[in-house]
């Protein structure tokens, strides 16, 4: 992570080098040691090359040096392009003469196993002791097209005429990060940045998209992942990123176990649980895409205009199948045909033939074939109705006849001046090409086209959340707590004081005792035993429900005893609970994962709650709403808002008690490993809900706290 000033000025300097020195250099161009030279002399780096190369006084016009030791002063970047023990060597060298960064571009490390791991993490650590950074190994190098600094030797930019542009593209693989450069040239987007970070023994890509977003000139940045080990760096970037209004999206990928294990046997990366992984990103507004081709449709778009500021779409097109294509593609992915307004109507039947459709899609039929300025007409009064907040113009087919220069060009005039995004559908290259000459954002069909509209429009409603501020106080673990499980009565009684509703219960020594407990409620109880050896006593028989006499209650218990002696559990005692009524049973949780910390769980429960699995991710701390706006997203979620004559659930208390546990989750990270809350009981609204089971374990971090105290 960006930890303070010294490491941020490090990484300027790394993407804007004053110097920097080539450790196996080549006078051949198309050798990884020459590939950079030839790069930076081509687009005009301006600061100091140092070839090294002891079999060579020159390469490539560049006066050549026999070794590091012999170069006048200290570069500010070094590229090791040479194999084994010697890039080892090498990056010691530039460690000890004080060599700011050095891009390992060597392969051979933690991506062979644990020896490479192990070779890799002691290189490491000697660099990071003497204050170098370190870029890979196992990188394909930095490039920044901005100043000409192109330390990298990706074949693309021989096979794609590189241009300086507003994008930033980071990645800790050098294939996709070249694949995603591609591809955004092929689109004639500018990329300024392209950085693959390899193994990332060091420096990382959040780090790096740190650098990025502060360069003014970015105005977005492209991340591809395969794992996530400093989420407090992404965060960074991400509040950076919001701060300048700057989007900020990313693949990552792995999100199966066998994509997890090809990453790992590809850059030695770890994996992360892909959930997870999205509630992070939903959390400080980083918009996911799937795959680098959406990737870059994404990009598109928002390059060329401001966010969405609704769901709301309009088409207009000179086909009427095209239309329904499109308002199907529209819907499905949650936004929205809203129809346009009458004055809208009557002003565009005043332009388009009697035979139109000037609802939403607007239809302009084949009368653009005779009437070429037509875009020119209809499209200033929808952008003025309020059912517009996006727009997607279908054309299906344009040749001969149709002048697609002026579509393209009025389309163009549109878009600026209506300031809202527009999306052109244009599988006819040259009529792709006409309009991405005038900066429209163009796609091969309507689910392309929609799939990015859609996804900005995410993007812009997770901006728009407000996130509550984190506790600031740590809290203590509860007095003589240990490692492992509490008690179900310890876990309620734990959580019943953070504010979280649980039900009538107690907590009984013996039989006369439960029964006691029972008359006193005067009402069917369940009982179960209750100790911290015990954090699944329904596997064993250790819960009875319904009881409601005293035989009854004497009979459970004894049973239950004698189950316990067999299990050798001493130190057991008994709980004796209402039985209380609700509507649905859903459950809570918190997991305290090593990457991103505290993560919310919320969603069915019930004995069911893992073989079914509907069940919303959130990272704390978050407000109820965004709870409430979890669980209508569920599969559940429809019986919530009640169905068949029930009455709608009392979703709000559940919201409210998730970021009731989120809150305390993040206060109490040093020392809650779990929670499990199931069932949390909900009733119809206005009736709340409460917790009827729970289980907190307790994490090593109550050790180290009882060690520290005394």
């Amino acid at each position: 992570m960006v930890s303070d000033n010294r490491d941020a000025a490090a990484l300027d300097r790394l993407l804007a080098p004053a110097s920097i020195a080539i450790v196996g250099a080549s006078d051949n161009p198309d050798k990884i040691g020459g590939r950079p030279i030839h790069y930076m002399r081509r687009h005009g780096y301006a600061g100091t090359l140092y070839p090294i190369n002891p079999q060579r006084a020159e390469v490539q016009g560049e006066r050549a040096w026999p070794d590091l030791d012999a170069l006048p002063a200290a570069p500010d970047l070094a590229i090791v392009a040479v194999a084994g023990e010697q890039a080892v060597q090498a990056v010691d060298r530039c460690a000890a003469l004080g060599v700011s960064a050095a891009i390992v571009i060597s392969a051979g490390f933690s991506e062979t196993g644990e020896a490479g791991r192990q070779r890799q993490d002691a290189m490491t650590a000697r660099a990071r002791a003497a204050g170098m950074r370190i870029v890979g190994p196992n990188s394909q190098g930095l490039a920044n097209f901005g100043n000409g600094a192109i330390a990298s030797f990706s074949t693309m930019f021989l096979e794609v005429e590189p241009q300086d542009g507003p994008v930033a593209v980071i990645s800790q693989s050098g294939g996709m990060c070249a694949m995603v450069y591609g591809l955004l040239r092929q689109r004639g987007v500018g990329v300024r940045h392209v950085h693959a970070t390899g193994n990332e023994a060091d420096v990382t890509v959040a780090e790096l998209a740190c650098a990025a977003l502060r360069d003014p000139e970015v105005r977005i940045v492209l991340l591809y992942l395969e794992s996530l080990r400093d989420a407090g760096a992404l965060a960074e970037a991400a509040a950076l990123a919001r701060a300048r209004n700057v989007p900020l999206i990313a693949v990552k990928a792995g999100r199966s176990e066998a994509g997890a294990r090809a990453a790992a046997s590809h850059t030695g990366a770890l994996a992360n649980e892909d959930r997870t992984v999205d509630a992070f990103f939903a959390h400080h507004a980083i918009l996911r895409a799937r795959d680098p081709q959406e990737l870059v449709r994404y990009a598109e778009l928002a390059l060329r205009g401001p966010l969405p500021q609704g769901p709301r779409v309009v088409v207009v097109s000179n086909s009427g199948a095209s239309c329904v294509l499109a308002a199907d593609a529209a819907v499905e992915r949650g936004l929205e045909i809203a129809p346009l307004g009458q004055a809208t109507q009557e002003e565009l039947g005043r332009r388009l033939p009697g035979f139109a459709t000037t609802g939403n899609p607007v239809d302009i039929t084949a009368a653009l074939l005779s009437n070429n300025g037509l875009f020119g007409e209809v499209l200033p009064p929808i952008s003025r109705d309020p059912a517009a907040d996006m727009f997607l113009i279908d054309i299906p087919v344009a040749g001969r006849g149709y002048d697609v220069a002026r579509f393209a060009s009025d389309t163009a005039c549109f878009a600026q001046a209506a300031a809202k995004p527009v999306a052109v559908v244009a599988w006819q290259d040259n009529v792709a090409a006409a309009f991405r000459a005038h900066g429209v954002a163009v796609y091969a069909d309507e689910q392309q086209a929609v799939e990015a509209m859609a996804g900005l429009w995410r993007l812009h409603a997770l901006r728009g959340r407000t996130i509550p501020a984190a506790p600031e106080a740590r809290l203590d673990a509860p007095a003589g707590a240990r490692p492992g499980f509490l008690s179900e009565a310890a876990s309620l009684a734990l959580l019943g004081a953070q504010g979280i509703a649980v039900g009538e219960h107690a907590l009984c020594a013996d039989a006369d005792a439960a029964v006691a407990a029972w008359r006193r409620m005067g009402a069917p109880v369940a009982l179960k035993a209750c100790s911290a050896r015990l954090p699944h006593k329904s596997e064993h028989g250790l819960v009875a429900l319904g009881l409601n006499d005293e035989a009854a209650l004497r009979d459970a218990l004894a049973r239950q005893a004698d189950t316990l002696a067999a299990l050798g559990v001493d130190d057991a005692s008994w709980i004796v609970a209402r039985m209380q009524r609700g509507l649905h049973e859903l459950a809570l949780g918190v997991r305290n994962d090593p990457v991103f910390g505290p993560v919310v769980m919320l969603g069915a429960g019930g004995k069911y709650v893992e073989a079914l699995g509907d069940v919303a991710l959130l990272m704390p701390p978050f407000a109820a709403d965004d709870a409430l706006e979890a669980l209508r997203g569920l599969r559940i979620g429809r019986l919530l808002a009640g169905v068949r004559g029930d009455p709608p659930a009392d979703v709000r208390a559940v919201a409210e008690q998730a970021a009731l546990l989120g809150r305390y989750a993040l206060a109490a990270a040093g020392h809650v490993a779990s929670i499990d809350i199931n069932p949390v009981l909900v009733g119809a609204q206005g009736e709340g809900a409460v917790a009827l089971d729970a289980l907190v374990e307790l994490s090593e971090g109550v050790d180290m706290a009882a060690r520290r105290a005394a």
